[in-house]
């Protein structure tokens, strides 16, 4: 049970974070696209550096939801 536990914190972790990011990213890649953006391959680069981003924020919730599974579970 503490395995599903586990597991349901790093997902949720990952979900919260990678949430607020891609919330985040929208209106600075709109800004980014009205602003700085001259060709369509600037556009490209943004999607990928988006993407890149999004993917690293999820690593990064996992990671955070784990801590936080063990903190509260030590302390306890």
């Amino acid at each position: 049970m503490n395995r599903l536990k586990h597991l349901a914190a790093i997902v949720a972790g990952a979900l919260i974070v990678g949430f607020l990011f891609y919330k985040l990213i929208g209106p600075v890649g709109q800004w980014y696209e009205l602003h700085h953006a001259r060709n369509d391959d600037d556009l490209g680069t943004l999607y990928m550096v988006a993407l890149g981003v999004q993917c690293v924020s999820i690593l990064v919730g996992g990671w955070f939801g784990s801590r936080v599974y063990r903190r509260l579970r030590r302390g306890s």
